[in-house]
């Protein structure tokens, strides 16, 4: 009864209403990303690399997260022609269009235009974050791209290789275990993962290939799986522009970049693209080198089959500085950025092959395909605590080396109940991890190793299933859902049971399986045929580590419950998203680096607002806002969690201004991140963190010239804080008396770069 009391105080609004079919139309957030040639008439909107024509005709683009293509693409074979009459949003149903190139208009143009449809959006905290956004601030790599997020922190705190630590909705993510991502269609999430549940390692994404971010905060939508607890990312891929493009950077601390992208026709979709970077990193112990290959291809099989192809591969090697003491650089020991020990940092490649199959429509019907593998490896070195526990050291290596292998197929359709269309949309999908990883104690002093912690085989697969349905009576509409995880694991523990004064082996093999059932939920009411209010409900989940079941175990999952009312209005010039969310979590645990283990804290509770605002208030001028307000406590002693982020802001501004006299466009634009006190352990707090990032281009013809600059007020700013114990000096007396520890944030660093567009 109380679900349902909360359901009813209000609703939602999904789908922009439909116009005259005699022209291009804009589409509601999510409907469709889309990308067009030179002719059309309102291009996408790109910064900082457009011509002088698209600068000209960027106020007629549609807002942030909006498409434009024209109705006959956007119509089933079943959808009637729209008429003058404005249907309200609730009785819209979503469409999936399909790529497509339009014939060639009476004047003889050529019109193409490639439509790639993504789900409607059905709740206020849905977003799409097109590249007209993402080009606004300096994005150089995962990080920046991922702070365009509204309620997103994303740290980078030890080293450039290493996965980010992630804070979203009151939830300390750490690498992932909260925050379902998803690039291309690839999961990006590894389970039972030896350094962090759910770690996800980003650093392999090129940014000029982000096309747009498809945010789903919240656990209310029935395709999202596994880590979806705070949210999903799904970052949509695609090259700028026909054609090939050189971008070469060169920046303070040795920074050099070189990206080649190629775009063979006019669908961004198809592309290759290739980074190479190294760096010697803003002080010691943070240098860095990588190199990324991807590569997709749209193709058009015939009949009305289509498939898409995306592979690609990365490799890295990076130092990571480790930690200083407050107290150390208070006293004069060691400076703001110093280096803690010098072996820490570590290696990581991935490799990774998608190919999807769209099968011919029938009529509403839509149906795809899709088979992934992903091989991984990591191996990381990191020495947090010094001596504290070891005279020899306390470093740790840790290597996971992991394989995976998934099948995946969704089913849209529309079908009628009660004289009303309903939208319904099936999943299916099977995902194996084949896993070996370990952890080892090695020196400070030669780096050899003297302990053996973990050795272990690990194999994980899950089996799921989904259903969705929405039904729109009017101006309401209601959306209800399921979704059903299967999870079976196998360990083998080479070193259970070693200890030769109880056993005369060692080595031990356990197997588990579990069942999580979720619920999604919504009811949506338009207000008008732009405005509307919402409520969601959501069951969401997070596996669990492998190694930590017994056997004959079922599966324990934590599980989330999450409720969200809110709003959200779409417009040409201004669309705004708000809400109210409240999510509790059974059986939650934390990392706690004071004993270095994980801390088990019983029932969670996470509440808080968010809002964000996309616009395009003057000519040329582009704006993505965002606010989240948040608090964690745990239930029963209503204590707050540590470390997660209460207040986030963001402001991405971009402006661009064509230059007739000579031929040129001029494009500036900022990026500007808070992050307010985050409660850390023994009831202190971090910092507050303001950090200003600009940028100025001028594109002429085919080159185009970028100067980048991160934190320009060159603030001394924390990237990661927290308090425990150590021992750095091995003469000193051991003591457990916490201290306060934290890792740089990075300086002001400027870079320039040049594109050639050929």
């Amino acid at each position: 009864m109380l679900l349902i009391a909360f359901a009813m105080l209000s609703t939602c609004l999904h789908a922009a209403p439909p116009v005259a079919r005699e022209g291009p139309r804009p589409e509601s957030t999510g409907h469709a990303v889309t990308e067009a040639t030179k002719q059309q008439q309102q291009p996408v909107m790109q910064r900082p690399t457009a011509s002088l024509e698209q600068a000209r005709q960027r106020t007629e683009a549609p807002p942030s997260g909006q498409t434009r293509a024209t109705s006959s693409e956007q119509r089933t074979p079943e959808e009637p022609s729209p008429s003058n009459a404005v249907a309200s949003p609730a009785e819209q149903q979503p469409t999936e269009a399909p790529a497509t190139t339009p014939p060639p208009e009476a004047s003889g143009k050529q019109r193409s235009t490639v439509v790639r449809g993504t789900r409607p959006a059905q709740s206020a905290s849905e977003v799409t974050l097109g590249r007209d956004i993402l080009d606004t601030a300096p994005r150089m790599n995962a990080t920046d791209v991922l702070r365009v997020v509204p309620g997103l922190v994303a740290s980078q705190h030890s080293g450039e290789g290493k996965a980010q630590q992630l804070f979203l909705r009151g939830f300390d993510a750490l690498h992932g275990q909260d925050v379902e991502l998803n690039v291309g269609g690839l999961p990006v999430n590894e389970v039972s993962h030896i350094h962090a549940l759910g770690y996800a390692d980003t650093n392999f994404i090129i940014p000029e290939l982000v096309q747009s971010l498809e945010v789903t905060e919240g656990s209310y939508r029935a395709f999202q799986g596994d880590f979806a607890v705070a949210g999903t990312v799904r970052m949509d891929l695609g090259a700028r522009e026909k054609g090939v493009e050189f971008a070469g950077t060169l920046g303070q601390f040795n920074q050099r970049r070189l990206v080649v992208t190629v775009r063979p026709g006019d669908d961004p979709g198809t592309f290759a693209a290739a980074e190479l970077g190294e760096s010697d990193g803003f002080g010691p112990q943070r240098g860095y080198g990588r190199a990324t290959l991807l590569a997709q291809a749209n193709l058009d099989l015939g009949h009305g089959l289509s498939a898409r192809i995306l592979g690609g591969s990365y490799v890295t090697r990076f130092d990571s500085p480790g930690v200083v003491r407050e107290d150390d650089l208070e006293a004069g020991r060691r400076t703001f950025y110093s280096g803690s020990f010098p072996r820490q940092g570590g290696t990581v490649s991935r490799h990774q092959l998608l190919i999807g199959v769209d099968l011919p429509r029938e009529g509403t019907a839509r149906t795809r395909l899709e088979a992934f593998g992903i091989l991984s490896d990591l191996r990381l070195r990191n020495n947090f605590t010094g001596y504290r526990v070891d005279d020899r050291g306390d470093g740790l290596e840790q290597t996971n080396d992991g394989s995976t292998l998934g099948l995946r197929a969704e089913h849209r359709r529309q079908v009628t109940l009660f004289d009303r269309p309903v939208a319904l949309e099936l999943g299916l999908g099977g995902r194996r991890d084949g896993i070996h990883q370990t952890q080892r104690r090695y020196r400070e002093t030669d780096g050899t190793f003297f302990a053996d912690e973990v050795d272990a085989d690990l194999t994980q697969t899950d089996v799921w299933g989904y259903a969705e349905a929405r039904l729109p009576l009017g101006r309401w509409a209601f959306r209800l859902g399921g979704r059903a995880d299967a999870l079976g694991v196998e360990v083998f523990d080479a070193l259970a049971f070693r200890d030769p004064r109880y056993y005369d082996g060692q080595g031990y093999s356990r197997s588990a399986f579990g069942v999580h059932w979720g619920a999604k939920a919504g009811v949506e009411y338009a207000l008008t045929d732009t405005w509307a209010l919402f409520a969601s409900y959501g069951d969401g989940f997070r596996s669990p580590q492998a190694r930590s079941l017994a056997e004959g175990e079922q599966a324990p999952f934590v599980n989330v419950h999450g409720a969200e009312l809110g709003t959200r209005k779409e417009g040409e010039r201004l669309s705004f998203q708000a809400s109210v969310f409240g999510s509790q979590v059974a059986d939650d645990f934390f990392f706690d680096h004071t004993v270095g283990t994980t801390v088990f804290t019983g029932e969670t509770l996470r509440t808080g607002i968010s809002a964000a605002l996309q616009a395009r208030p003057l000519e040329g001028v582009t704006a993505a806002l965002s606010a989240t307000v948040a608090n964690a406590t745990v239930t029963k002693t209503d204590a707050k969690l540590p470390y997660f982020a209460p207040l986030v802001a963001r402001a991405d501004v971009g402006w661009d201004k064509p230059l007739p006299g000579i031929d040129s466009v001029l494009s500036l634009g900022t990026g500007l991140t808070l992050i307010g006190p985050r409660p850390l352990p023994y009831d202190e707090y971090s910092h507050t963190v303001f950090l200003a990032d600009v940028q100025a281009a001028l594109r002429r013809g085919a080159l185009a010239l970028r100067l980048d600059v991160k934190n320009l007020l060159n603030t001394r700013w924390r990237d990661g804080e927290f308090v425990y114990s150590s021992r750095f000096d091995p003469t000193s007396q051991p003591s457990l008396v916490p201290a306060r520890h934290f890792t740089a944030g990075s300086p002001r660093v400027a870079s320039l770069t040049l594109e050639v567009h050929l």
